[in-house]
């Protein structure tokens, strides 16, 4: 809860991906029980929160293996709570993709395989996160999979 407002990391990102006003546990505004969430890897409609994971965009043990490992405690922190890199998705399909790169997964829904593509890269630029040959190649034929729509 880093503006101090009861809302942690997911409680906000629930709130931001929400296509309707959410709905909280209780009077205070600090959990979230209900809104209605799309979500962009399948295209699911879901509106009970505790049916959705926060998924990070770049897996924590991902950016671990490509340049994370060295960081500091906070900027480890700093990473795992940006909003850049984190979406509200079915908790199914977030284990699925688990800690996968895109060469391993990608989205089910083709259609969103561009914005993952180009959030996954912009997250990698920001942290300095060094990105593979193989990595770099399936990005690109994500992101020209779709470069006609």
């Amino acid at each position: 809860d880093a503006d101090s407002d009861c809302q942690n990391t997911r409680a906000e990102i629930l709130i931001r991906d929400s296509l309707v006003p959410v709905k909280f546990k209780r009077n205070k505004g600090c959990n979230v029980s209900h809104g209605k969430w799309v979500g962009p890897y399948t295209g699911k409609v879901m509106t009970k929160a505790s049916d959705l994971d926060i998924d990070h965009i770049v897996p924590l043990s991902h950016a671990h293996k490509t340049g994370g490992a060295s960081w500091s405690r906070s900027k480890k922190r700093q990473f795992a709570n940006d909003p850049l890199n984190l979406l509200a998705v079915d908790d199914a399909t977030n284990q699925a993709k688990s800690d996968k790169s895109p060469k391993q997964w990608k989205p089910p829904l083709n259609s969103y395989w561009c914005t993952y593509a180009a959030r996954w890269k912009m997250v990698k630029a920001k942290y300095g996160l060094s990105v593979g040959v193989s990595e770099r190649r399936t990005l690109g034929a994500m992101q020209a999979s779709c470069a006609g729509e």
